[in-house]
């Protein structure tokens, strides 16, 4: 590493995106978090690892170029880096301008938005779910009948499960349009596009492949085994890493993501890709082109393998050298509280078991008495998670939602 220490620029860091700022920070190089607001490190839990704050309007390219050309670290930075998916592509466009290294803007672009991923899918006969983009019920109807019962109705630019329908008629569709209309606004006040995508129902066993590529092809890959909850929702409720299902399948599987990746141009860097297991074999449901969330990467990954891919990313946007080595071989789960129903939780027992257990690295239960609970629609309506390790995928699977199943919510 040179003497001089690098400066490394975070846009927006949250949610996956602080263990961005954690692994710079214990590194030793010099953090700039670029930020909607000074209460975000607070807010989204890094202060006191990071070394300035530059203000800008997230969701406006220009004002994050010009307040990083206004401030004292103009020319000096060594990277420029999103550390939320939602500034990722105008952080791309932004690292151009600036001359740093970073994922092309096109690529960048196709991975925040569903419908041109999926555009080039198709062009690249990449497998993936028949689609339309529509904008009215009209088009909608029109679409799903095209396509067939059931279909998926979804947002083309949000996330985490928000507004993710399962529908099987024309009057379910009407109501979810209804509904999916209305949201306008995701996280960080980011704008939600009036452009929706009809898709394909697959059906099939659920993964993630956590990859990091290099020149188009996976210097490291893992398979991440995961279970949705009960449709009509697809909210994800349990990680497990590596996966405990259809092990031989895993070459098919990381081939077919590999594959979307190089459609869309990300060809390079970390990312995480979501693929349904068919009876026609792997099917692209999304590309994300930065490390998985959901604590598989700043726990599943590091507990399981020794790998830390939040500091590999570091070290290719400065251009040092990347240790891709997995430094130890077992397995590791996440799995989340949810509410089997709606109301307001008075009592909550279980939780003394998880302090108990030897397979536990971590917990944090959110729910208390008091609070009221929904049937969870999307990832926010989750209550807490428990992470376990243990020697094979499946004890650490059964470890993890062991004690989640232990835990029980009393209803007034």
């Amino acid at each position: 590493m040179n003497s001089k220490k690098k400066i490394v620029a975070f846009v927006e860091p949250s949610f996956y995106g602080v263990s961005f700022v954690r692994a710079a920070y214990e590194q030793g190089f010099q953090i700039i978090s670029i930020v909607s607001s000074p209460e975000n490190p607070v807010k989204y839990g890094y202060e006191g690892i990071y070394h300035d704050l530059i203000i800008a309007d997230i969701r406006d390219e220009d004002s994050l170029y010009e307040a990083i050309t206004n401030s004292e670290y103009h020319h000096k930075l060594d990277a420029l880096i999103p550390a939320t998916d939602y500034a990722s592509h105008l952080t791309a466009k932004v690292a151009e301008r600036l001359g740093l290294k970073g994922v092309p803007y096109e690529a960048a672009l196709k991975s925040r938005n569903k419908d041109l991923a999926r555009e080039a899918y198709a062009e690249h006969d990449v497998p993936s779910a028949k689609f339309k983009k529509v904008k009215t019920f009209e088009e909608a109807a029109l679409a799903a009948g095209q396509i067939g019962y059931p279909v998926v109705l979804k947002p083309t630019n949000a996330s985490s499960s928000q507004k993710v329908f399962f529908i099987h008629s024309s009057g379910e569709l009407e109501q979810a349009m209804a509904d999916i209309v209305d949201f306008k606004e995701t996280y960080m006040n980011f704008k939600v596009r009036e452009e929706y995508l009809i898709e394909e129902y697959l059906d099939g066993q659920e993964f993630s492949v956590e990859l990091f590529l290099q020149d188009g092809d996976p210097i490291f890959a893992a398979v991440t085994e995961k279970t949705t909850s009960p449709l009509p929702y697809f909210v994800e409720i349990v990680h497990t890493l590596p996966t405990s299902v259809y092990s031989e399948r895993q070459e098919d599987i990381v081939n077919t993501a590999v594959s979307a990746l190089r459609a869309i141009g990300l060809i390079n860097g970390p990312s995480h890709v979501e693929v349904k297991l068919t009876d026609k074999g792997p099917r692209i449901i999304e590309v994300n082109g930065r490390p998985g969330g959901d604590n598989i990467s700043s726990d599943l990954l590091i507990q399981a393998l020794g790998f830390d891919i939040f500091k590999a990313t570091v070290h290719y946007y400065l251009d040092l050298p990347i240790d891709i080595h997995t430094h130890q071989n077992r397995a590791a789960s996440v799995a989340y509280l949810t509410a089997v129903k709606d109301g307001t939780v008075s009592t909550i027992r279980g939780l003394e078991h998880i302090a108990d257990n030897e397979n536990v690295i971590r917990s944090h239960i959110s729910v208390q008495s008091g609070d009221r609970i929904v049937v969870p629609k999307s990832s926010d309506d989750r209550l807490g998670y428990v992470i376990t390790i243990g020697n094979t995928p499946t004890e650490a699977r059964e470890a993890a939602l062991g004690l989640i199943r232990n835990i029980e919510l009393i209803y007034t």
